[in-house]
């Protein structure tokens, strides 16, 4: 029964999911627009928010962006700093396409994609990842370098008093 009801536990598993799910979303996605980068142009042009040669720029660098962050993502690199752009490419997203993006769709998924990454973002990438890896590197070479730390005990030596 503690199975049902385990209030304890790691959340690297976890982390490790949410990263390698939403991170292959977002390098999929990335992957998909780079590869009909006039199409997508067009499309960030449709939407009439930016002028013509903002939107060009925007429509030119937003997928190689997710392809550079999904990937990094994934893999829990400069986690914090990845999942700071990928919230701040999903606030963007959310806020040109608006929070109910067709009729019948409850809210929009880049909403959910948000609270992952902020989630990261705070939590961190977890056990398996890249960050940890270079974290424990980083203590191994901090103990090398710190100074071992001697004690010394003082020994006092008394001498037996001589019968008189």
């Amino acid at each position: 029964m503690s199975m049902f009801f385990k209030a304890h536990g790691s959340s690297t598993f976890g982390l490790l999911f949410i990263r390698i799910i939403i991170g292959s979303y977002t390098l999929s996605l990335g992957v998909m627009q780079a590869s009909n980068l006039e199409l997508y142009i067009s499309k960030v042009r449709a939407m009439n928010i930016l002028s013509e040669n903002t939107a060009f720029i925007v429509g030119f660098i937003f997928p190689f962006l997710l392809i550079i962050f999904g990937s990094l993502f994934i893999m829990g690199f400069f986690t914090p700093t990845t999942s700071f752009v990928l919230a701040l490419m999903s606030l963007l997203k959310i806020a040109s396409r608006g929070l109910f993006m067709t009729p019948g769709v409850p809210f929009n998924k880049d909403l959910i994609f948000f609270a992952c990454f902020v989630l990261t973002l705070f939590a961190g990438a977890g056990l398996l990842s890249f960050d940890a890896f270079l974290d424990k590197k980083k203590k191994k070479v901090k103990e090398e370098l710190s100074p071992n730390i001697v004690t010394a005990e003082v020994i006092t030596e008394t001498k037996p008093e001589e019968p008189q």
